[in-house]
C-alpha cells in the first residue's frame, strides 16, 4: 500500500514538472506562445535590479530548469528500474511527447515558421483611425485576440503593418495588458468606425511590471498602433 501511494505521488510530481518543463522551454527560451501559457507566468523583468541580482537570478533559473530535467529522467527510472521493458517504453513516450509538442509549437508560431510568417504578412487591411490611414493586422477570433502583438520585438517583424485591429462581436468594456509586449502602443477604443477614447500602453521592458488599461465605455473595436 505504501509503495502504491508513493508511486502515485511520484506520478503527480512527474506530471507537474513535465508540464512546467515544456512551458519553460517554449515560453522563456523559444518565446513561443502555446496553450500552456494559460497556466500562468511570473513577470521576470529585472531591468530595475543590479547586474549581480540579474546574474544570480539567471543562475537560479538555469539550475531550476536543469533540476526539472533531472527529475523527469529520475522518476521513471525509479518507478520502472525493475522492469526495463516499461522503462524503455516510458522514456520513448516522454521523448516522443516532447518532440511532438515542440514541432507543433514551432509550426504554429509565425515568427519561426517562415511559411506561416509569409502568409500572415498579407493578412493586414487598411483602416482609417482618427483621421489617419493605417495598415493593420486583423484579429477576429479568441486566439488572435489573446495573442495580439505579444512577442513581437520591433515593427519590422510586422511585415509592413502599423499595428493591429481587434474586431469583437459585441460591445463591452475591454481591457488590455502589456504582458510579453515589447513595443510601446497607442490604444484606440472604438465604436464601429468612431474613436471614443485613446490610451497609452508602455512595453513591459519600459514599465518593468504588468500594466492593464481599460476602455471607459463599451467598445467593439480596439486598435493598437506601434509608436
Amino acid at each position: 500500500m505504501k509503495n502504491k501511494l508513493l508511486n502515485l505521488i511520484l506520478i503527480i510530481i512527474f506530471t507537474f514538472f513535465f508540464i512546467h518543463f515544456l512551458k519553460d522551454i517554449t515560453q522563456d527560451i523559444l518565446k513561443i506562445k502555446t496553450p500552456l501559457d494559460y497556466l500562468g507566468n511570473v513577470n521576470e523583468d529585472l531591468s530595475s535590479f543590479s547586474s549581480l541580482i540579474k546574474i544570480l537570478f539567471n543562475i537560479t533559473a538555469y539550475l531550476s530548469f536543469i533540476g526539472e530535467a533531472i527529475l523527469i529522467l529520475i522518476i521513471p527510472i525509479y518507478l520502472f528500474y525493475k522492469k526495463k521493458k516499461y522503462l524503455l517504453k516510458s522514456i520513448w513516450i516522454i521523448t516522443s511527447l516532447i518532440m511532438i509538442y515542440f514541432l507543433i509549437a514551432i509550426f504554429l508560431d509565425p515568427k519561426i515558421n517562415i511559411y506561416l510568417n509569409k502568409r500572415s504578412s498579407n493578412t493586414f487591411s487598411r483602416y482609417i483611425v482618427d483621421g489617419h490611414m493605417y495598415h493593420l493586422l486583423v484579429a477576429r477570433n479568441p486566439i488572435q485576440w489573446t495573442k495580439g502583438l505579444m512577442y513581437y520585438k520591433n515593427k519590422d517583424e510586422l511585415n509592413g503593418a502599423d499595428g493591429m485591429i481587434f474586431i469583437f462581436p459585441n460591445k463591452e468594456i475591454k481591457s488590455f495588458w502589456n504582458k510579453n509586449t515589447f513595443m510601446d502602443l497607442d490604444i484606440y477604443w472604438m465604436n464601429g468606425e468612431t474613436v471614443v477614447g485613446k490610451s497609452y500602453l508602455p512595453s513591459i521592458l519600459k514599465s518593468g511590471t504588468i500594466v492593464t488599461i481599460s476602455s471607459l465605455v463599451e467598445v467593439d473595436r480596439v486598435v493598437e498602433i506601434v509608436k
